[in-house]
């Protein structure tokens, strides 16, 4: 992988955080950088699929940013925990 496409990688994971967690909206990540997500822009929190919360807090392991790890972990079972009972 090269060092730009290094970098877009890191930003896809690094956008999906921040509107995650609600410090970013969509609208405002057009006028920052573009919009690259793993997900749709504009899908509810409860609309993306387990796998896409488990790419992102995988990512953020490999870079052992593990309070990001902690705060998308907290979001994904709040949703699929109460999607699974």
């Amino acid at each position: 992988m090269s060092s730009e496409d290094n970098i877009i990688f890191r930003d896809i994971y690094k956008n999906a955080y921040y509107v995650l967690i609600g410090k970013l909206c969509i609208d405002d990540l057009l006028e920052y950088n573009g919009c690259v997500l793993p997900f749709q822009p504009y899908t509810a929190k409860e609309e993306i699929k387990e796998e896409v919360y488990d790419e992102i807090i995988n990512h953020f392991i490999s870079t052992e940013e593990y309070e990001k790890c902690a705060k998308i972990k907290k979001i994904k079972d709040s949703i699929y925990n109460k999607k699974n009972s």
